[in-house]
């Protein structure tokens, strides 16, 4: 199925929402037009009660929208993946699931099946677009593969969105997907550990981020953030070394010399005057 100019594969025509939506079993390929979600919501609009329990789907989002659900400026809300094979892939700035630009996500729940999952630029995999929130989102089956694009989270919010409410398998609803002082930037399921929760494009490189700078790899021992490699002082480096030059070792021999030498002839000379 494909959409026609702003309208969804399956779902909302132009200006309209894509709801109530089943998909049980069989083949199913739908790609939406300008603005509008593969499966769900139109242009402007949103994708909602979207349940799919079997078959195999793919779904992919024009410019803007989501793959399922939300359109351009569309929310994408209760939405729900049981079983099958599903592969749903943004547009630019849409989420692979969730909402399209600048709206919100929310109820999306994940358990059963094989999912995967895109986002466009700055959109997550799985949750909000571009500049979109996303909120109660439970994954709880391991056969999930979302990415995010660039600064979104691969599940969770979209660039400068934020999120909460986020629980991945074996998690206690604190993952680092959790956007906890609502900065919404990088992050997502990425190495690294985000201590603080900020999500500021942690999750690259490798090594520990132990004072919660973010900077790249290496062990940040001495909580510089910056620059791999470890950068814990040399335990054997001269502690001496700073300190200012003040001249080399013979130069100070030399006047201690000279010093001593002056002092004999000024004795040799009182010396001659006593006895003169």
């Amino acid at each position: 199925a494909i959409g026609g100019a702003y309208a969804a594969g399956i779902g909302g025509g132009y200006i309209g929402n894509g709801t109530n939506i089943t998909i049980s079993g069989g083949t199913v390929t739908a790609t939406g037009g300008a603005y509008a979600a593969g499966i769900g919501g139109g242009h402007y609009r949103d994708g909602n009660n979207i349940t799919i329990s079997g078959g195999t789907v793919t779904a992919t989002g024009g410019e803007y929208a989501a793959g399922i659900g939300g359109g351009r400026y569309g929310k994408g809300t209760d939405i729900t993946i049981s079983g099958g094979t599903v592969t749903a892939t943004g547009g630019d700035k849409g989420a692979g699931i969730g909402s399209g630009q600048n709206n919100s996500a929310s109820n999306i729940t994940v358990s059963g099946g094989t999912v995967t999952a895109t986002g466009g630029e700055y959109a997550a995999g799985i949750g909000g677009g571009y500049f979109g929130d996303a909120t109660n989102i439970t994954i709880s089956t391991t056969s999930v593969y979302a990415t995010g694009g660039q600064g979104a989270r691969n599940i969770g919010a979209g660039y400068l969105g934020r999120g909460s409410n986020i629980t991945l398998p074996g998690d206690s609803n604190d993952d680092d997907n959790n956007d906890d002082d609502n900065t919404g930037n990088g992050g997502g399921n990425n190495g690294g550990n985000d201590d603080d929760n900020t999500g500021d494009n942690t999750g690259n490189g490798g090594g520990n981020d132990d004072d919660n700078t973010g900077n790249t790899g290496g062990n940040d021992d001495d909580n510089t953030g910056n620059n791999g490699g470890n950068t814990t002082p040399d335990e054997d480096e001269d502690e001496d070394a700073d300190l200012p030059k003040t001249g080399d070792e013979f130069n100070v021999v030399l006047w201690a010399a000279l010093a001593m030498l002056s002092m004999v002839c000024m004795t040799v000379i009182a010396r001659k005057r006593s006895e003169a």
